[in-house]
């Protein structure tokens, strides 16, 4: 993999583009006039990350592109402003100064709602066990433009891990976090969603394990919350309890700390 830049790059361009070379630990080439086939076949890379003044991209020839952008969690927010409710931060009964872990980040549209549910007191914390979604999550949520105050702000309170979920939580103490959020949702709703497409391809598609929801609710100090397609089973493979599942197309479950309802 390389990095490079746009066409006639600005200095805020090339500046950014050397932060994430240093970042990935990856060379940056002087974009000049070169098209991207040109690029691949010079340097022998079909994986290229394109900064530009939308932010960095990551292409690959025979896949979708990939780059951050807040997906829901921007119309999720509108709708939190004008006092309505959201059905993932009921389900995580999350109040102002919570804690809470994400341990399945992927783009990081749950991980932004989350932290505004938390608020300037709360903490969120995001784990990606990729290390090119995480690392280019973390990038956009510092980097992405918007006229949004409330977007902004929750965006810069996510703190990405690079990690695996089960390790991060094996090294947790016992009733350490507030909430622990599962969404292994890849294979139905990245199918199903333009949103967040381009995911697919360079995600962690593992199936959760026992010994992870055994971690999570040893770690836990309230609850620990599942999201699922309708047509999933794991709420039942782990004794979670379902939450409003009645004509969803989403699932949501849950566990109590010591396996209450």
């Amino acid at each position: 993999m390389i990095v490079t830049t746009s066409l006639e790059p600005s200095a805020e361009t090339v500046q950014h583009a050397e932060e994430l070379s240093e970042s990935f630990r990856l060379p940056l080439i002087e974009r000049r006039d070169y098209s991207l086939h040109e690029l691949r076949k010079k340097y022998a890379q079909n994986e290229i990350l394109i900064v530009s003044s939308a932010g960095a991209r990551l292409e690959a020839e025979g896949k979708k592109p990939f780059f951050f952008h807040p997906n829901t969690a921007a119309f999720r927010i509108k709708r939190l402003e004008r006092g309505d409710t959201d059905t993932m931060l009921a389900v995580c009964q999350i109040q102002p100064g919570d804690q809470v872990l994400d341990a399945t980040m992927g783009l990081g549209a749950d991980a932004i709602i989350l932290a505004y549910g938390v608020g300037a007191k709360g903490r969120v914390i995001g784990i990606e066990s990729e290390r090119i979604i995480g690392l280019l999550v973390e990038d956009g949520l510092r980097h992405w433009s918007t006229d949004s105050a409330a977007l902004h702000d929750a965006m810069q309170r996510v703190e990405v891990r690079v990690a695996n979920h089960f390790d991060v939580l094996k090294s947790m103490p016992a009733d350490s976090i507030d909430v622990i959020y599962f969404d292994p949702m890849f294979e139905e709703t990245v199918q199903s969603s333009v949103g967040i497409a381009g995911i697919r391809e360079w995600a962690n598609n593992h199936a959760l394990k026992e010994e992870t929801i055994a971690e999570a609710l040893r770690v836990a100090r309230r609850r620990v919350v599942l999201k699922e397609g309708k047509a999933g089973g794991l709420y039942r493979q782990f004794g979670f309890t379902p939450y409003r599942t009645r004509g969803k197309q989403v699932v949501y479950s849950y566990k109590e700390k010591g396996g209450g309802e």
